[in-house]
């Protein structure tokens, strides 16, 4: 990798870098490049969850009524060894 195109990457926020590094993969699986290793972890689990709280897809459940309540329902009985 070139010296100025490592000056560019370093000076990109965490954010922008994340993308980068997805659209490279991207490019990579779009070539046929070997590039599962890559995809494998690259979205944390915060970020999901930053993603799901953002997106709006979950707002609905926030009008819903609370249906269970910790009184419903019977104990867990597990297996015995």
């Amino acid at each position: 990798m070139s010296k100025s195109l490592e000056k560019i990457l370093a000076a990109l926020s965490s954010d922008e870098q994340i993308e980068m590094e997805r659209f490279a993969a991207y490019l990579l699986l779009r070539r046929k490049i070997a590039a599962e290793q890559i995809l494998s972890d690259d979205i944390s689990s915060e970020e999901l969850m930053r993603l799901a709280m953002q997106g709006g897809g979950f707002d609905w459940l926030a009008r819903e009524p609370d249906t269970y309540s910790i009184e419903d329902g019977e104990p867990v009985q597990w297996p015995q060894k």
